[in-house]
């Protein structure tokens, strides 16, 4: 048994499960080995000029590197833009600091002393990090998963450490789905997913079939909302299935039970289920009469 299935009801079961595209998949991978190459150059950069020879060529790089401190400071403005310093500033800032502190060291020892070619070796081992990121990229991507239940969405994050965020599915109001050309091209788009509430599921970026998550989600929202009115799932009142020969009888065990104050309400939900085709119009006719004759 996965993860998600244990922290499912017991009743509840997987209508649909997807991932974020997989040129999302592509896009990280190739960031990644831009990286690596670069790293890669600066150490080679550095290594390969022999002798007095190599000196300015050392000290180049050096001007190169010290250049660099500028994609540190790119990424606390981009941490900015999105707000993420709201996870807190030492959280946020730790990484392209340490960055800038390497990238400043080795550009003022390059220019200072050229010939230390043995500065090479440390590009040499930064260079195996992207390697082992493309790992780490790829389970997180094979973890980050998108899942629709008979009951809620679901969004799932992380390798060991957990997150799931979830949304009911009664609670869902209006999704909103968006596809550029590419996106109709490849098949990925965003969704939106507005709720009743403040917290859980509100945007899906980049997911692999966004149209049919969309249907699903609304197949499962509809067979939900098939279920016995003013009686809830999680009680195990058995449902009532689209088109099912014994609608109507359900539904005539339901009405005799309400009481006068319910009645308005009542006749709201029998006339849902006569639009979704669940009773027929003489059904609702019928039943609407004998609750009006109740008042």
């Amino acid at each position: 048994m996965g993860y998600v299935e244990k922290v499912m009801g017991d009743n509840e079961h997987i209508v649909y499960r997807t991932h974020m595209h997989w040129t999302v998949l592509m896009s990280r991978i190739l960031r990644t080995l831009v990286v690596f190459g670069v790293l890669l150059g600066l150490g080679l950069a550095i290594f390969v000029p022999e002798g007095s020879a190599g000196n300015p060529v050392r000290k180049i790089v050096g001007i190169v590197i010290l250049c660099g401190l500028v994609l540190p400071l790119a990424w606390l403005i981009r941490n900015w833009v999105r707000r993420e310093l709201d996870q807190g500033l030492f959280r946020v800032i730790w990484r392209p600091l340490l960055v800038a502190i390497a990238l400043l060291a080795v550009g003022i020892i390059l220019m200072a002393y050229p010939w230390l070619w043995q500065v090479s070796f440390f590009w040499f081992a930064l260079a195996l990090i992207p390697l082992l990121i493309l790992y780490r990229i790829f389970l997180i991507w094979l973890n980050e998963q998108y899942i629709i239940t008979n009951r809620r969405v679901m969004e799932v994050h992380g390798i060991v450490n957990k997150h799931v965020r979830d949304s009911a599915l009664e609670k869902v109001n209006d999704v909103d789905l968006n596809q550029s050309v590419m996106g109709r091209i490849l098949n990925y788009g965003t969704l939106k997913i507005i709720t009743g509430s403040d917290i859980g599921v509100n945007e899906l970026r980049s997911i692999a079939n966004p149209s049919r998550f969309k249907r699903a989600m609304m197949n499962a929202k509809e067979q939900l909302h098939v279920t016995v009115p003013g009686v809830a799932a999680e009680e195990g009142v058995a449902r009532v299935p689209a088109q099912a020969p014994g609608a109507a009888e359900a539904v005539a065990a339901w009405a005799s039970a309400v009481t006068a104050s319910d009645i308005p309400g009542m006749i709201g939900e029998l006339d849902t289920l006569r639009q979704k085709g669940i009773i027929s119009e003489e059904e609702f006719q019928a039943k609407k009469q004998e609750l009006l004759a109740r008042l």
